[in-house]
Formats: C-alpha cells, sequence, structure tokens
C-alpha cells in the first residue's frame, strides 16, 4: 500500500473521484463530494446496505463457485447436538483497521445484529431466533445454542456481519435515534 501527502493525494483523488462519480452516477444518483482530507458519497439507493456490507463486513463462512460453504473467519465447525453448533475461529486474521479477530469481537457483532428486527433486506427467514444465545468458550471458539433445532443455522452463518469494535462504536448499523438499523444507511 503507498501513502501518499495529501498533495499528491489530492492530485490522484481526481481521477478517481471522477471515475467514482460516473459508476456512482450510472448506478443511482449519487453525490461525491471532497473537501479537505474527506471524500463524501451519498448513495440513496435502496441496496446501498450491500456496498457497506461488501466492503466492510466479513462472514464466518462463504459459498464457492459451486455452491458449497468453505470457511472464511471459521476455521472449523461442529454440531454438538441438534440445537448447538460450535465454530472455531482462524487465529491471525485481522481486520482492516487491525483489530485480531477473536471471540469476544465476534460476539460483539453477533449481539449487535441480534438487536436488529430484521439485519438482511433479503428477508426475516435469515435472523437468529432472538432466544439463540452465544457463548464464549476460549479465545477462539463460540458456541450457538438455538432454542429449538433449525435447519438453516448453518446457512445463516453466511449473512451474519461480523466488523470490528471500531465499525461498531463509531459507526455501527443502528440509528440512536430510532433505534433501528433499518434504513439508518
Amino acid at each position: 500500500m503507498t501513502v501518499l501527502p495529501v498533495q499528491k493525494f489530492k492530485k490522484k483523488l481526481t481521477g478517481l473521484a471522477a471515475a467514482m462519480a460516473i459508476g456512482f452516477t450510472l448506478a443511482s444518483p449519487s453525490a461525491l463530494a471532497v473537501s479537505g482530507n474527506t471524500i463524501t458519497v451519498v448513495d440513496p439507493s435502496p441496496v446501498n446496505w450491500l456496498w457497506i456490507t461488501w466492503n466492510t463486513m466479513e462472514e464466518l463462512v462463504r459459498v464457492d463457485k459451486d455452491g458449497r460453504m468453505v470457511a472464511n473467519l471459521a476455521e472449523s465447525w461442529k454440531w454438538v447436538d441438534d440445537k448447538t453448533l460450535e465454530v472455531k475461529l482462524h487465529k491471525g486474521v485481522k481486520f482492516h483497521d487491525g483489530e485480531k479477530l477473536t471471540a469476544q469481537v465476534f460476539r460483539r457483532s453477533f449481539d449487535e445484529v441480534q438487536r436488529w428486527d430484521n439485519p438482511h433486506p433479503p428477508g426475516a427467514f435469515l435472523n437468529y431466533a432472538k432466544a439463540t444465545k452465544l457463548d464464549v468458550i476460549d479465545a477462539h471458539t463460540v458456541r450457538f445454542t438455538f432454542p429449538e433445532t433449525d435447519g438453516s443455522a448453518f446457512m445463516k452463518l453466511r449473512g451474519m456481519h461480523v466488523g470490528s469494535t471500531r465499525f461498531w462504536n463509531e459507526l455501527g448499523f443502528i440509528d440512536e435515534k430510532t433505534g433501528k438499523a433499518e434504513s439508518h444507511w
């Protein structure tokens, strides 16, 4: 990664800003403003949550080109019984801000997402039941305990937004005025 002084960055930004503005304008009505050291993008698109989550969040699992679940932040997982799923997190993973992924960091993300009425715009079917418990077993292991058997519990890990502590502290998805995540972005 190259770190540029602000003046050089501003020169390079002119071309980037123009390209971004064109891209945003083609996708939806947008505004791009550059002021000092800040780039402000206003995107009124109803799907801007996709851009935010794809660029700030990770998931425990992903789906490969053949549609199979593969490990991402999760190193491994096992069903303890029909209502209990234990997940070991990869060690050495760092977020973009340098924070290391730990079970406590994951716990914060789980708690934040569980606060939402509907954390998944495609539908509430992707939500974990509100009575789902998450226990931290050790520095890199968490255990989900579901109130009832949930055949889609593992699939829901794909949409479980995992962000750094800084993300949740400084931005988050909850609008503090309304207490809702919906329409916050």
